[in-house]
């Protein structure tokens, strides 16, 4: 047997093995999910399950949240009173500040498809957010930044599961190639960097010429951002064009250009054009 099947067998006994680990009991202490696709909006409660609803969903006394996200949207309260025991008060009533789950006369009824062990979701937390580290220090042109780190980077997305943001990742890595040095990291001169760009933008007008929804929603003037946020792979392909284009453009301003070569620096200048938006 090949070694993918191998190692592709491995990971279907894990997954399997993972999902039949969701089912808890009463006193278990779990972390309940809400992974974002721009994962920076990442956002988890962890909290003790007080009673198994008839559906599988967990009933749950909130210990901890992330700040920021609207809980309300996939919880429902159950009102409390001071002695901790059900009433038939509606907890909507009581919970008006849905961002906040935690509230003395308040347990919260949450899907039991977001509910994870606590170690195991806090290593997928854990990890999303390193990932999404790496690709900010890319953003932010942060001067160590090794295409073998985004390599290992990208391996790790597809660990836990987020392998649609290495579409952007490539881009990153194509990028780092058109300004540093691949093999001693030395920064490139701008007129250096005008051959590799050219390679980097026409990776970039290929994706966009292949994939109409995002070409549309990348280069309408007025963004639909709802339409983004929908899926992990538009909203970071989206974001890392943005970002190179706008270098690129800021590159032509720089002196001693004049050293490139005047085809590449021809072309790079079409390309941009290419890629102008409405």
């Amino acid at each position: 047997m090949k070694i993918l099947q191998i190692l592709s067998l491995i990971f279907m006994v894990f997954v399997s093995s993972n999902s039949q680990a969701k089912t808890f009991k009463i006193g278990d202490t779990i972390i309940v999910a809400f992974p974002a696709n721009d994962i920076k909006s990442d956002a988890y409660m962890i909290g003790i399950v007080r009673k198994i609803t008839v559906n599988g969903d967990y009933q749950i006394s909130v210990r901890d949240f992330v700040d920021g996200h609207d809980y309300g949207l996939s919880c429902t309260p159950i009102a409390l009173d001071s002695a901790g025991v059900e009433t038939a008060q509606s907890g909507w009533e009581i919970w008006t500040d849905t961002r906040n789950p935690m509230h003395k006369q308040l347990e919260l009824i949450v899907p039991a498809e977001k509910a994870m062990k606590l170690s195991t979701g806090k290593l997928m937390f854990i990890e999303r957010y390193n990932i999404y580290i790496t690709y900010s220090r890319w953003k932010s042109n942060a001067p160590i930044m090794t295409i073998g780190r985004i390599e290992s980077v990208k391996d790790a997305a597809i660990e836990v599961g987020i392998s649609a943001i290495n579409p952007a990742f490539d881009i990153a890595i194509l990028d780092r190639n058109s300004y540093f040095d691949p093999n001693i990291g030395r920064p490139y001169w701008p007129y250096e960097s005008i051959k590799p760009l050219t390679v980097l933008l026409e990776h970039v007008q290929n994706i966009l010429d292949n994939n109409k929804r995002l070409n549309q929603l990348w280069s309408a003037k007025n963004r639909d951002w709802v339409e983004i946020e929908k899926d992990m792979e538009t909203y970071f392909l989206l974001d890392a064009i943005d970002k190179v284009v706008t270098d690129a453009k800021y590159l032509l301003n720089e002196d001693g250009l004049e050293k490139a070569n005047a085809e590449d620096l021809a072309l790079l200048k079409k390309q941009l054009q290419q890629l102008k938006r409405d």
